[in-house]
C-alpha cells in the first residue's frame, strides 16, 4: 500500500514540475513578445512638444524632426550664437554648447571659449537679423541667410551685411543637436 501512495505522489510531483517548467516557458516567450513590440512602438511613436520659449508645436521622433520644429531650433541657436555682448557672450556659449554633438562638442568648446575672450577684450556686441532660412532635411542641413550688425561701445563697426550660415544638426533619440555652424563662403 506504501508503494503505491509513494508512486502516486512520484507521479504527481513529476506531472506539477512539468507544469511548473510549461508555465515558465509560456512566461518566456510572452515576455519576449512583450519587448519586441514595445521596441516596434517606440521606434513608431512620436512625441509633439511645445518647448518653453518657441512658440510653435513641433514634431520629433527617434531620427526626424518637422520643419517647423527645425526652423525654431535654428531660431534659438542663431539667437545664441550671433547675438551677443561682452556681457552675456559666455553665457549664451555655454548654453549653445548643451546641444552640439558629442563629438564636435570639444572642437566647437575651444572656439567658442577663444571668441568669447575675443569679444570680452575687444568689448564687440553682435545682432544678426534673419532673413530666409531653407534646409534639406535629408542631407541636415540648414541655410540662414541674414544681416549681421556689430558695434563696439556703441559706434558701428561694420557696416551692415548680409551673410549666409551653415548649419549641420543631427536628431539623435528624438534631440535636436548641432554638428557645426558656420559661415557660407561668397561665391
Amino acid at each position: 500500500m506504501t508503494k503505491k501512495i509513494f508512486l502516486e505522489k512520484t507521479a504527481n510531483l513529476l506531472m506539477e514540475n512539468k507544469l511548473l517548467k510549461l508555465c515558465v516557458i509560456v512566461i518566456g516567450l510572452l515576455q519576449v513578445v512583450n519587448l519586441t513590440w514595445n521596441y516596434s512602438i517606440m521606434k513608431s511613436s512620436r512625441t509633439v512638444v511645445v518647448p518653453a520659449g518657441f512658440n510653435e508645436k513641433m514634431e520629433m521622433s527617434d531620427k526626424i524632426i518637422s520643419e517647423s520644429g527645425i526652423k525654431q531650433y535654428v531660431r534659438y541657436v542663431l539667437g545664441l550664437a550671433l547675438n551677443y555682448n561682452p556681457a552675456t557672450a559666455r553665457i549664451q556659449f555655454d548654453e549653445l554648447l548643451t546641444i552640439y554633438a558629442p563629438d564636435s562638442f570639444s572642437k566647437a568648446k575651444s572656439d567658442y571659449y577663444s571668441l568669447a575672450d575675443d569679444i570680452e577684450k575687444a568689448k564687440v556686441s553682435s545682432s544678426f537679423f534673419i532673413q530666409k532660412i531653407t534646409f534639406d532635411q535629408s542631407a541636415s542641413v540648414v541655410e540662414v541667410q541674414g544681416m549681421k550688425k556689430q558695434y563696439t561701445n556703441e559706434i558701428k563697426v561694420k557696416d551692415d551685411k548680409p551673410e549666409t550660415y551653415i548649419i549641420e544638426y543631427m536628431v539623435n533619440s528624438g534631440k535636436f543637436l548641432v554638428v557645426k555652424i558656420y559661415l557660407k563662403e561668397k561665391s
